[in-house]
C-alpha cells in the first residue's frame, strides 16, 4: 500500500507542476499582450474631445488619414477644446497615474497610462 500511495503522490505532484507551468505560461503571455505598444500619432488633426470619468478622450486623424479614437489625454487638454478642435497639432505624451475605479469616485486604486499631456497647434 505504501508504494501505491507514493505513486499517487508523485502523479499528483506532476499534475500540479504541469498545471502551475501552464498557468504561468498563460499569465506571461497575457502580460506580453498587455504591454504591446499602442501606436500613437505625433502629428494629427483633432476631430473631437470629451471628458470621461478617468481622463479626457480625443479622436484624431493623422496625416495619412488614419483615425485614432479615444486616445487618452490629461483633463487640461479637454479644457482647451475650442482652441484645438479641427486644428493640426503636434502631440506630446507622458505616463500618468489615473484612477482605476468603476466610477469617478476615488477607490484608492490607480494605474499608469500614457496620455497626451501637450498639444501645440502647428497649422
Amino acid at each position: 500500500m505504501q508504494g501505491k500511495k507514493r505513486h499517487f503522490q508523485a502523479i499528483g505532484l506532476s499534475v500540479s507542476l504541469f498545471a502551475a507551468s501552464a498557468i504561468g505560461l498563460l499569465a506571461s503571455h497575457s502580460v506580453v499582450q498587455a504591454k504591446k505598444p499602442v501606436p500613437r500619432p505625433t502629428v494629427a488633426t483633432v476631430k473631437s474631445m470629451v471628458n470621461g470619468d478617468l481622463m479626457c478622450y480625443v479622436n484624431l486623424v493623422d496625416e495619412k488619414g488614419k483615425q485614432y479614437n479615444s486616445v487618452g489625454a490629461s483633463f487640461e487638454i479637454c479644457a482647451n477644446e475650442k482652441r484645438f478642435l479641427n486644428k493640426k497639432v503636434q502631440l506630446s505624451y507622458s505616463q500618468a497615474s489615473v484612477n482605476d475605479c468603476q466610477s469617478a469616485e476615488p477607490c484608492g486604486k490607480s494605474r499608469i497610462e500614457t496620455l497626451i499631456t501637450k498639444m501645440k497647434i502647428i497649422r
